[in-house]
């Protein structure tokens, strides 16, 4: 039987008799999706063990979601981590494309947010470069003053999407969860 990760409470009535709640904090993602197909405690009708677990499994898959922001301006960078904290990314930051390269080229970035007006290059002429460090590597590209030439030259790359930040952040945090349920 699926189980789906809606929001749960993060208390739980206690466990019935007889049975132990899972005792080690060093669980990994993989062991909590496996309970989480296979484990469902009898007679409580939409509790099952995983409950338990649930801010544990929290803190698993927002270190799962690795999303590198690099804008040259530092309030837009500000702006933008403190309003994708609240959605539980590990977030790391950078101010140009040599940090992007290098941060990349490390690995484990699921989705990068970045400014098209970079200080070295275009963000649109980057892409390439990113890509061949991680082929998979989803790009969010942004900026604030927006043309038709310019929206152009960043769609004929491979990026996931086109932000224009004058439409708000609310747009950014959509197109960044669909990078990670796609």
């Amino acid at each position: 039987m699926e189980q789906s990760w809606g929001k749960m409470p993060q208390t739980a009535p206690a466990f019935p008799e007889g049975l132990k709640p899972l005792q080690s904090s060093a669980l990994n993602i993989a062991e909590i999706n496996s309970l989480d197909k296979s484990l469902v405690l009898l007679g409580w009708p939409g509790w099952h063990t995983n409950c338990y677990l649930w801010p544990q499994r929290e803190n698993l898959m927002a270190a799962q979601r690795r999303v590198l922001v690099i804008d040259p301006d530092p309030k837009e960078r500000r702006d933008l981590v403190h309003s994708l904290k609240k959605e539980h990314y590990f977030i790391d930051t950078g101010k140009c494309l040599s940090e992007a390269i290098k941060k990349v080229s490390g690995g484990g970035f699921d989705c990068l947010v970045m400014d098209i007006n970079l200080p070295e290059m275009k963000g649109y002429e980057a892409v390439p470069i990113l890509k061949n460090l991680d082929p998979k590597l989803r790009i969010i590209m942004t900026t604030k003053k927006n043309t038709k030439h310019l929206e152009a030259k960043a769609r004929e790359q491979d990026i996931f999407y086109y932000f224009i930040k004058s439409f708000g952040k609310e747009e950014l945090r959509l197109a960044l969860k669909s990078a990670f349920n796609p």
